[in-house]
């Protein structure tokens, strides 16, 4: 039997759409090569090994020596290759996930990875999603995500945006909280009276700390006091000129000072 022949035959046993058990031989860093039978080597790129596949590496699914079922995705009888899934062979975790996970859904979820920039939480076998560090607290927003998570935490999280096609998921960890910017003002009129703390200057005036860990603005304009002696911590009586709850903006100025 010549070669054309014997990949007629290989054709006609490996249809597209085809199960089977096949042998792994050798790994890469983003593929693998598996045995379907004796001198029938195809390739299987991690994008099919699994239906999550950040940061996945073969070797963290398979080994060696491993028989796995793969589905023949392509078969090319030309340049004599064979291109496979695995993760095919499973059912796509990710199909109606809109509809159980729809926007503004409050899950609980186990904390995978910890990144720079947020932490991946594991909602279901298959279904991660990510947690920006910009959604995990009202008020400190400038932390690394460790400060709020560890790996193996059980958090409440809220689905923010759910990608069914590109298999993205964005996750809240704050929006299950209360959210301080409008406890502080359902709390206050404009014009309330509120005892405040300064904080730091800034180039159009300072900041000043109040309830729930927020931060309220006084600009310069609004100054009728010299200020150069203040300090972090100078207890101040403040009016409110204006909240912002959805910007995460409070305007004040200045009625008296205490230090």
């Amino acid at each position: 039997m010549n070669e054309n022949q014997s990949w007629q035959k290989i054709a006609s046993k490996y249809k597209e759409g085809t199960k089977h058990i096949a042998r792994v031989t050798k790994l890469l860093d983003y593929a693998c090569y598996v045995e379907l039978e004796k001198d029938v080597l195809a390739f299987l790129h991690r994008q099919d090994m699994a239906w999550v596949t950040i940061n996945l590496k073969p070797a963290n699914m398979v080994s060696c020596g491993d028989c796995i079922e793969v589905m023949v995705l392509e078969l090319n009888e030309e340049k004599k290759s064979i291109i496979l899934g695995m993760k095919q062979c499973t059912a796509n975790p990710w199909e109606g996930i809109e509809e159980r996970y729809p926007e503004g859904k409050c899950v609980n979820g186990i904390v995978n990875r910890v990144l720079d920039y947020g932490c991946m939480v594991l909602i279901e076998e298959g279904i991660e999603g990510i947690v920006y560090v910009s959604e995990m607290d009202w008020t400190n927003k400038n932390m690394h995500p460790s400060c709020f998570v560890s790996v193996g935490d059980t958090i409440e999280v809220m689905v923010l945006d759910v990608n069914e096609a590109r298999y993205r998921m964005s996750l809240g960890l704050k929006q299950c909280k209360p959210n301080p910017w409008e406890q502080f003002a359902q709390k206050y009129q404009l014009n309330d009276i509120l005892t405040a703390e300064f904080d730091s200057f800034f180039q159009f005036g300072f900041f000043v700390k109040l309830e729930w860990n927020l931060s309220g603005i006084v600009y310069s304009s609004d100054l009728s006091y010299n200020t150069e002696d203040f300090k972090e911590g100078d207890k101040l009586k403040v009016r409110v000129l204006n909240v912002d709850a959805e910007r995460e903006r409070i305007g004040l100025e200045i009625v008296s000072s205490e230090f």
